[in-house]
């Protein structure tokens, strides 16, 4: 389906280029039913050829309008509860984690590929200790509005300077969006762009370039499908981060992308007024544990090794987890625990679920 909705593009789209990282400029492929006609049979070669696209995100594996090979993501904490929704520039993620913090609530740690794509992303909230091994995984660019004492020391040891709302003054780089203000609170009115987070970076010294590319797995070529055919049915998928929270995606055929609900509402991006969708899902188990009791701040174990779920068009395998430690990318396996995973190009979603609520995921 996938790779149909991409060449049916490719014809309408054929003298221009769509813009960002849908870009996708190619030809059809000759029917492969019916009579073969002379013509198609003396030319094969010239009707097997695709104009692949020029670039490709080192993130998503999508096609780009632009060379980024060498562009350091960006990863940003976003808050995530009913008067933080709906959330601004989530949908241009090319990864989205989401994990739980106290009071049974979640957030969210947006990895942008390129920070061109930090539009205008917020609430931007304070960090918890586990979003800096998130972000590990990518080489990814910190971004937040403060963070816990255990999140200093965590800051301090590795050596991460933070691109932080609260140090020093929050221009350039941060601002309060007025009308986020005026109808939520100061709490959920930090906003962030790429044009002030470039100004910050050069002011704290941080680099926006990288050599260092890492990911937790690979992606297969954006003209194909990940092969799922050992896979178990899954149209519809419930995570249950705690007794308050729930999220649920659907899958669609048309868009071949699973779409998000919380709270029993369509999640949607309130830049652009669309539901959040997401091509792949991963579920990893980790445990969870509480480091201080007089506040609730958790603590998420994302080493050694661990299992969860791959879920992609239409259904979901189990795949399994390794990391030396919280400053080493994680690594994915397939459901064999040797093979490396490969997943399929597009953005992705990610929950961090302890293995006390694994039991009461629903595959649908």
């Amino acid at each position: 389906m996938k790779k149909t909705i991409l060449a049916v593009c490719a014809l309408l789209l054929t003298a221009s280029c769509l813009s960002s990282c849908e870009y996708v400029n190619r030809y059809l492929r000759p029917s492969q039913t019916g009579t073969v006609t002379e013509q198609e049979a003396t030319s094969d070669e010239e009707t097997q050829q695709i104009a692949r696209a020029e670039f490709t995100d080192p993130i998503t594996g999508e096609p780009c309008k632009s060379d980024i090979s060498t562009s350091r993501p960006v990863a940003v904490v976003i808050k995530n509860d009913r008067l933080a929704s709906p959330q601004l520039g989530l949908s241009k993620a090319a990864v989205l984690y989401e994990a739980a913090v106290e009071g049974g609530l979640t957030r969210f740690l947006a990895v942008y590929s390129d920070i061109s794509q930090v539009d205008k992303v917020g609430p931007v909230i304070d960090s918890r200790t586990y979003f800096y091994d998130f972000a590990a995984n990518h080489n990814a660019v910190f971004v937040q509005a403060g963070t816990t004492a255990e999140g200093n020391k965590t800051q301090v040891s590795r050596g991460i300077t933070a691109l932080d709302a609260i140090v020093g003054d929050m221009s350039p780089g941060f601002y309060r969006d007025n009308t986020l203000k005026s109808t939520r609170g100061s709490e959920n009115s930090i906003v962030t762009d790429s044009n002030g987070l470039r100004s910050r970076a050069r002011s704290f010294g941080v680099s926006l370039t990288t050599d260092k590319r890492v990911l937790p797995y690979t992606t297969v070529d954006y003209l194909q499908n990940r092969d799922m055919g050992n896979g178990s049915y899954c149209t519809h998928l419930t995570i249950p981060f705690s007794t308050n929270m729930t999220v649920e995606y659907s899958y669609s055929t048309l868009t071949n992308k699973y779409s998000r609900k919380q709270y029993g509402e369509n999640h949607i991006d309130a830049d652009t007024g669309k539901q959040l969708s997401f091509t792949n899902i991963l579920i990893l188990i980790a445990d969870h544990s509480t480091v201080n009791m007089s506040t609730g701040e958790m603590k998420i174990t994302n080493s050694g090794r661990g299992s969860g779920y791959y879920i992609y068009g239409g259904s979901y395998i189990m795949v399994n987890w390794q990391r030396t430690d919280g400053n080493t990318p994680i690594k994915l396996f397939e459901t064999d625990g040797e093979t490396p995973l490969e997943i399929s190009s597009g953005n992705t979603y990610i929950a961090v679920l302890s293995p006390m609520l694994s039991g009461r995921i629903s595959f649908e």
